[in-house]
């Protein structure tokens, strides 16, 4: 019953997600000149940084021969998003007291607003990607738009961690540190700098338990190739156990903890 009154409350709220997402944008770069350009610098910087130091000076190249530069750029947009995304969520509660103790306010949504807000310059990045495309004469075809089911798999992993994490942090403060580690040691440990082609056959299987795997997979099986490459079957059905057994437990854990928010902070 309060899963459904959580899932209820960010349906009946959509609106004030959506403004606040809009005003979450605007609060990034106000007084900058940039703008929302500055969104682009860092992983910009990161992706020439990379280039340099792999396709020119390893000389590395993508799996089955695709361009190292697309095959890596298709892996590191899903991770952006995820990675800014529950960082910021993972605050939504705390940096927003001021909502929580004086008003009668579903705090809920917050970390819909990061995700909404995300969404944004994930979209102008794949801009960037259709770009990529072109340069590299990858045939645009019409299945490739089928990337945004992979769009959809990070959303929901994302809200369920969200609500987990964000509800945690108000009583301990400590897991958004904590956060940002692991997500640095959930990038290395992903193939999305490295194919997965180079760790040892019998260790291979372990990246199955990866979710992020499977999402930056979709991603450039949908895009890099000349052909569609989808996960197998079992690996999807794996998936989305862990995403809605993370999606239960997070919505669980915040309808729980929610009624103390205002008493703790």
């Amino acid at each position: 019953m309060l899963i459904v009154r959580l899932l209820h409350n960010v349906y009946r709220y959509q609106s004030m997600i959506l403004a606040l997402a809009g005003r979450e944008l605007q609060s990034r770069y106000v007084g900058t000149l940039g703008g929302i350009l500055w969104t682009f610098a860092h992983p910009l910087a990161i992706i020439t940084i990379f280039y340099f130091v792999f396709a020119l000076g390893f000389r590395s190249q993508g799996p089955d021969g695709a361009p190292f530069m697309l095959w890596f750029v298709c892996g590191l947009v899903p991770w952006f998003f995820f990675n800014e995304t529950l960082l910021a969520a993972t605050d939504s509660i705390t940096r927003h007291a001021h909502l929580i103790k004086k008003t009668v306010f579903p705090s809920e949504i917050l970390p819909m607003v990061n995700i909404t807000a995300g969404l944004i310059p994930h979209a102008i990045f794949m801009l960037i990607v259709a770009g990529l495309l072109v340069w590299f004469e990858v045939s645009l075809l019409a299945g490739r738009l089928l990337v945004v089911y992979f769009l959809l798999c990070t959303c929901v992993l994302l809200i369920g961690l969200s609500w987990l994490l964000s509800a945690i942090q108000v009583f301990y403060r400590d897991v958004s540190h904590a956060v940002s580690i692991l997500l640095n040691l959930w990038f290395w440990s992903t193939p999305i700098v490295w194919s997965s082609d180079m760790i040892p056959a019998e260790y291979r299987g372990l990246l199955f338990y990866n979710p992020i795997y499977y999402i930056t997979e979709g991603y450039r099986g949908s895009l890099v190739f000349g052909e569609l490459v989808w996960p197998s079957a079992a690996h999807t059905v794996y998936f989305w156990f862990i995403v809605i057994a993370m999606f239960l437990v997070g919505a669980y854990v915040f309808s729980r903890l929610k009624p103390e928010f205002a008493d703790v902070m």
